[in-house]
């Protein structure tokens, strides 16, 4: 028997996810296409642990509040953990502005589910141990690590069980690291119309609990997608158990000098950032982003939801990353493949229309008004977030 926790980054902001598209999967009320998906593990039970960016949690009580329902009505297979409200590159961030993504994406957490296990699951696994310290401060439970992302080297000092993480000036937090070979496990298995990819890297890992990491949003990117994923809980076998983070949780204890190769304790690796500017094309993007950081404190609650939506990674990595191109089984029971492409949306336009709002803004807030006079889907959605934090009050949870 192995013991499975699965762990979803869902990032309703993800480069290969349109604006239109993620709308679309939130219409419908209870007989959306997101609640279909939820309703996956619910009815097949299968418990997974729920990482939804705070931005996404507010687009979902504002046009899908069924979802949250669903979530709140079954948390013994559903468990979502913390995450900023914005999925960000935290290498970039000053701690105002870190500090601000974070308690955001808490607070919309805890005021719309029942219960949150506040382990922090940092977008992209970029984390700085200065961060580490104010996660620590704040009471973050712990956090996550994927060995797969960073150099040999560093990957040699990532303990293969859960460890206690160093930060700066002595703090210290749990953290988990993700088996981040078993994704593309994931991935074969849903483009595959077939488990055993999946289901024999789990049962290879000699660890148990086997803590995997995968993005949520892949099966609203492929045809038939949320048929695969069902085909691929329901055929997984006995012989793995899936279970709950905060159960996992309860049978751990973390060493505090479970090291592997150093007497130095493992703090967090810093993540190349190569990807997110390979040609450097948005550099000049970059550069009017970090001017309008640096006056964060005279923004309005409005402006700083902007803000928030201009720091998105994925504007980046809808620049500078290819397009993925997939094998692709088109049906079950067919061992035809054909080449399918999963193309990059426009995030990078919309990157530049909000970074424009805000520069406007600074000389004529009026400007802001465009935003409720257009209807383009990126638009629509800026609107809500920000609608949706006017309700509540911004000054209350930065």
């Amino acid at each position: 028997m192995t013991r499975l926790v699965d762990v979803v980054n869902f990032n309703a902001d993800a480069s290969c996810l349109s604006a239109g598209r993620w709308l679309a999967a939130l219409e419908g009320g209870r007989e959306s296409q997101l609640c279909n998906w939820l309703d996956l593990y619910v009815t097949l039970r299968r418990p997974v642990v729920l990482g939804l960016v705070g931005g996404a949690i507010a687009d979902i009580a504002t046009f899908n509040p069924e979802a949250i329902a669903l979530i709140n009505a079954n948390s013994d297979v559903i468990e979502p953990v913390l995450r900023p409200f914005s999925h960000d590159i935290g290498l970039l961030r000053s701690a105002r502005g870190f500090e601000l993504n974070v308690s955001l994406g808490r607070a919309v957490a805890r005021r719309e589910f029942s219960s949150v296990n506040e382990f922090f699951l940092p977008p992209e696994f970029m984390l700085t141990n200065s961060q580490v310290k104010y996660l620590s401060d704040i009471g973050i439970a712990g956090t996550f690590l994927n060995p797969t992302r960073f150099k040999e080297e560093a990957r040699h000092r990532i303990p293969d069980v859960p460890f206690m993480l160093e930060g700066v000036l002595g703090s210290r937090m749990p953290c988990i690291p993700f088996h981040g070979a078993l994704t593309k496990s994931y991935l074969d298995a849903l483009h595959s119309f077939d488990v055993m990819p999946w289901v024999e890297a789990i049962l290879s890992v000699p660890e148990s609990p086997v803590f995997t990491w995968r993005d949520g949003e892949s099966c609203f990117l492929v045809p038939d997608g949320i048929e695969r994923e069902r085909v691929w809980l329901a055929s997984e076998p006995p012989e793995i158990e899936r279970e709950l983070l905060s159960i996992a949780l309860s049978g751990l204890v973390l060493e505090a000098r479970d090291y592997r190769s150093s007497d130095a304790p493992p703090s967090y690796p810093v993540h190349s950032f190569s990807a997110w500017v390979k040609e450097f094309r948005m550099l000049g993007f970059l550069g009017r982003l970090e001017a309008v950081e640096r006056r964060l404190q005279s923004l309005s609650p409005d402006q700083l939801v902007i803000w928030l939506q201009a720091i998105n990674s994925d504007i980046l990595s809808a620049v500078e990353k290819d397009s993925p191109v997939i094998s692709l089984v088109q049906q079950r029971g067919r061992a035809a493949r054909s080449s399918f492409t999963i193309w990059r949306s426009e995030r990078g336009f919309e990157g530049e229309d909000y970074l424009a709002l805000l520069e406007a803004a600074n000389d004529d807030p009026q400007s802001l008004d465009h935003i409720w006079a257009c209807d383009r889907p990126h638009l629509c959605k800026l609107r809500a977030r920000i609608e949706y934090v006017r309700r509540f009050g911004f000054e209350q949870w930065s």
